[in-house]
C-alpha cells in the first residue's frame, strides 16, 4: 500500500481527559461541570434539561455520581445526565458496551467513572491475570489485546471522553498553618495501566482543596496553572476543540455552494424558455458560459430552452412596436 502525503492540517478533535485524583478530591464533580460547559457551548439556544440528556455517566462507583444530582454548584446546578449503573466485572467489552449505550442514547460526552476499575477491579486485568494458568510474563503478552481495545474504546466513538482515574493514596507529613506536623493525604500514581496516561489529551491531577494542574497538556489551554475545573474550563475546551478543520463540514460547504450555484443557472435557464426573439443571441451567449460550469442537468435545460425558441413565435420588441 502506498502512502499519499498531504499537508497537515489541525482538525476538529474529540476531548479524551483523565481526572485523576485520590478519594474526596472531587474527581466526578469535576468531570460533570466540565461536560456541562462543553455542552453548554455546543448548544447555547438549549434549555438546561436538553444539555444535561447530552451527557452519559457509566458509574462504576455504585451509583455515586447519583448524589450530585440536583446539586449546586457555583452557578450550576447538576441536571438529570443519562446514567448506567455499570457493575462488575469490568471487563474491556463492557467498558465498551457502556459508551456505546451512551452514545446510542444521545449523549455527546461520556464520563467513566472510574476507568481504574477495568485495572483493577473484578473482572479486571490484574484479576483476569491472575486466574490464568502458565507462564506469568507470557500472560501479560496475551492480555496487551485489553488494553488496545480499551484505547479504541477511548479514541473511536466519536464522542467526548472523560475519565476519572483513582490513584494510590499516600500521607506525608508536613508544617500546617500553625506551623505544627500535620498528615497531608496525597494521591500518587493512577491506579491503571502505566502507559494508560499517554492516550490521554489532558491529564488533569487533582489535589486536596479540588485544584487541578496538568501532566500533560496537548491543547496547552491549562499548562503551568492551578484551575478549578468548572463549566469554564469546559466552555473553553469545547472551543478550542472546535478550532480544527471540520473536513466534512468542509465537503458539505462545497457541495452546498455547488448546488447553489447550479441552481441558479437553471432558474436562469427557465427564464430564457420566455424570451423574445430579439435576445435569441443571449442562448447562444449562456450556453457558452453554462458549458463552461457545468456538465448534468442544466445542459438538458438548455437545450430545452433553445428548442423551445426555435419553435414559438417571439413577440415584437418594444424598439420594433416603437
Amino acid at each position: 500500500m502506498s502512502f499519499a502525503p498531504k499537508k497537515a492540517r489541525r482538525e476538529k478533535q474529540k476531548a479524551v481527559i483523565g481526572f485523576i485524583g485520590a478519594s474526596g478530591s472531587g474527581k466526578t464533580v469535576s468531570a460533570l461541570l466540565t461536560a456541562y460547559g462543553m455542552m453548554r457551548e455546543a448548544y447555547p439556544d438549549a434549555s438546561e434539561e436538553e444539555v444535561w440528556e447530552k451527557i452519559g455517566v457509566a458509574d462504576t462507583e455504585h451509583g455515586r455520581s447519583l448524589l450530585y444530582a440536583n446539586e449546586q454548584f457555583g452557578e450550576v446546578k447538576v441536571g438529570e445526565f443519562l446514567h448506567i449503573d455499570f457493575d462488575p466485572p469490568y471487563s474491556t467489552e463492557r467498558y465498551n458496551d457502556a459508551v456505546q449505550a451512551l452514545k446510542n442514547a444521545g449523549c455527546e460526552v461520556v464520563i467513566i467513572d472510574s476507568l481504574s476499575h477495568n485495572w483493577q477491579g473484578e473482572g479486571g486485568i490484574i484479576e483476569t491475570h491472575a486466574g490464568m494458568s502458565g507462564n506469568s510474563f507470557q500472560n501479560w503478552g496475551k492480555l496487551s489485546t485489553e488494553t488496545t481495545s480499551l484505547i479504541k474504546t477511548l479514541t473511536r466513538n466519536n464522542v467526548h471522553i472523560l475519565c476519572t482515574l483513582r490513584t494510590k493514596t499516600e500521607y506525608v507529613v508536613e508544617p500546617n498553618e500553625q506551623g505544627k506536623s500535620a498528615p497531608r493525604k496525597i494521591g500518587t500514581k493512577p491506579v491503571q495501566k502505566d502507559e494508560m496516561e499517554y492516550e490521554f489529551m489532558i491529564n488533569f491531577v487533582i489535589n486536596a482543596e479540588h485544584l487541578a494542574e496538568t501532566t500533560k497538556d496537548n491543547t496547552r489551554l491549562f499548562e503551568g496553572n492551578l484551575v478549578r475545573l468548572n463549566e469554564d474550563v469546559g466552555s473553553k475546551l469545547y472551543k478550542w476543540l472546535e478550532l480544527g478543520v471540520d473536513i466534512k463540514a468542509e465537503e458539505a460547504a462545497e457541495k452546498a455552494k455547488e448546488d447553489e450555484e447550479r441552481a441558479e443557472l437553471a432558474k436562469e435557464i427557465r427564464k430564457l424558455e420566455q424570451i423574445s426573439e430579439a435576445h435569441k443571441a443571449k442562448v447562444t451567449e449562456f450556453e457558452y458560459k453554462t458549458k463552461a460550469k457545468v456538465e448534468d442537468f442544466n445542459l438538458l435545460l438548455l437545450e430545452r430552452a433553445k428548442s423551445l425558441l426555435e419553435t414559438i413565435e417571439a413577440p415584437a420588441t418594444e424598439e420594433q412596436t416603437n
